[in-house]
């Protein structure tokens, strides 16, 4: 035997309802501004589609059954959400809850993208799902273009041959801090850059990264070699060996007091010709995440 197959319409259901609150096919044709053939045949529908009636006769009244009403009440949910997704599309409100998926690259400090995103997570606590997603950049990026994510941190602006699908704002600019224990620090002395020579070093597991290379080069443009004495993929676990006094990390001068407080380090001293970015990357397309639009224009104002 076969089975009815359940197919639900919006018309289907704005008919059914002027029907349940007018009580009869007529008055409810006559609202609609349709013939009540049209009516009939669109109730006949989905009682066909449902397999069984949602009205019962009362005198010259149609009445709703137990079913029909059930089916009343999912309608006013549904016509709701409707017009709320409309309103919605045309920006004229947000969602009621809203999932944010952002990508950062394992290279980016943590403390740096909490101090981008934890702002506007904060202010809309109540109705948004933050989801934050590690890897490669090139992963990243790839996800974004499929749509996969929503925006992506990144140390450098927009490749090239992605710059017709994806746009990039620069959210964060600042010279670089040279961070390391308090008795390190006194132990290395006061003559900052100078003091940096040979000093054990705390690295990225790749040379490649934009921020080694700023750092690298400000080295040797002074003349000065640094010891290395570990490299870590991952910017959290640099910080905590750095923490247990393995060596000096180099990091961004805007997250210099964050990763202070939290890592019990201190201030060898700071490199403001040594630049390091972050970009929000998100995808080319008419309608941006709105919570994507206030990080930027968060950024823009500062």
């Amino acid at each position: 035997m076969k089975e009815n197959s359940l197919r639900l319409n919006l018309k289907h259901l704005r008919y059914f309802t002027e029907v349940a609150r007018r009580g009869s096919v007529i008055a409810a044709a006559r609202a609609l501004h349709v013939a009540p053939q049209t009516v009939s045949a669109q109730i006949k529908e989905l009682q066909d589609s449902i397999g069984h009636p949602l009205f019962e006769r009362v005198g010259r009244r149609l009445v709703l059954n137990g079913d029909g009403e059930v089916a009343r009440d999912y309608a006013a949910a549904l016509f709701s959400l409707a017009d709320e997704l409309g309103a919605v599309l045309r920006g004229r409100t947000q969602p009621r809850r809203m999932v944010l998926r952002i990508g950062v690259p394992d290279d980016i400090p943590k403390l740096q993208t909490a101090a981008v995103i934890e702002p506007i997570v904060t202010r809309h606590r109540e109705r948004v799902e933050l989801v934050c997603q590690e890897g490669a950049l090139s992963d990243m990026l790839g996800r974004l273009v499929a749509h996969e994510l929503d925006a992506v941190l990144s140390e450098l602006p927009v490749p090239p041959d992605l710059t017709r699908s994806l746009q990039g704002r620069l959210l964060m600019k600042s010279g670089t801090s040279f961070l390391c224990v308090p008795a390190m620090a006194r132990k290395l002395g006061k003559d900052f850059p100078d003091c940096l020579n040979e000093a054990p070093f705390l690295a990225g597991t790749t040379k490649s990264t934009y921020g080694s290379q700023v750092v690298d080069t400000w080295l040797a443009q002074r003349g000065i070699r640094v010891t290395v004495v570990g490299r870590f993929d991952d910017s959290a676990l640099l910080k905590c060996f750095a923490q247990r006094g393995l060596g000096v990390i180099a990091a961004p001068s805007a997250i210099e007091r964050e990763i202070m407080q939290q890592y019990g380090l201190a201030l060898l001293g700071r490199a403001s010709e040594a630049t390091q970015s972050l970009f929000l990357i998100r995808p080319k397309r008419q309608r941006m995440h709105p919570l994507v639009r206030e990080i930027e224009q968060a950024a823009a104002s500062e």
